[in-house]
């Protein structure tokens, strides 16, 4: 019993002790990343039917620990990083996305300039969707199949355009974004 014992700590530790780490793979198949608040302006007066406005904003990957400051090798660890579903909740301003026809959704790296390793990143449309009538407070989107973010995760931050067309309220509106990510990480 006690050689048993012996072995067995032997071949766990032993890795440890002659400079092998154990490997772990991480399969994370549903982390939200919620942008809250995302502002979109009134329509112009007069605006004709099916008129677009735009919001923007941006995510981290750094505060994800997955590129640039020291946790930069992270990123390398990325295996897969997918976006499965997205998610838009009504919020300041309307009740209801009755008053859309169609949501485009873009992600660019926009450290370009600055970054040489972030040069030449294209653009990936997330999303090119007609929304249909009657829909409600929340639209929640499946994207099938997933959208790959992950070499746009290689670079501080990510640029998100949203694209609204339809007939905007004649006021500020805002709506929160949810991103549904699956990602898997192997240490």
């Amino acid at each position: 019993m006690r050689l048993h014992r012996s072995l067995a700590v032997f071949v766990l530790a032993g890795p440890l002790v002659f400079g092998c780490a154990p490997s772990v793979t991480v399969d994370a198949p549903d982390i939200e990343v919620t942008q809250p608040n995302l502002s979109f302006p009134a329509a112009p007066v007069g605006a004709p039917p099916n008129t677009t406005v735009t919001g923007q904003f941006m995510l981290s990957s750094n505060k994800l620990g997955a590129a640039g400051g020291p946790d930069a090798g992270a990123f390398k660890k990325i295996e897969r990083l997918d976006l499965i579903r997205l998610a838009f909740a009504a919020d300041t301003g309307i009740e209801d996305f009755s008053f859309l026809t169609h949501l485009t959704v873009t992600a660019t790296n926009p450290d370009s300039l600055r970054i040489v390793a972030c040069r030449n990143r294209p653009v990936v449309q997330i999303l090119d969707y007609d929304v249909p009538p009657g829909t409600g407070a929340v639209l929640a989107i499946p994207m099938s199949p997933p959208v790959d973010l992950r070499s746009l995760w290689a670079c501080p931050s990510l640029s998100v355009t949203v694209q609204a067309t339809g007939d905007p309220p004649q006021f500020d509106w805002s709506l929160d974004v949810v991103f549904s990510l699956s990602v898997r990480i192997s240490q």
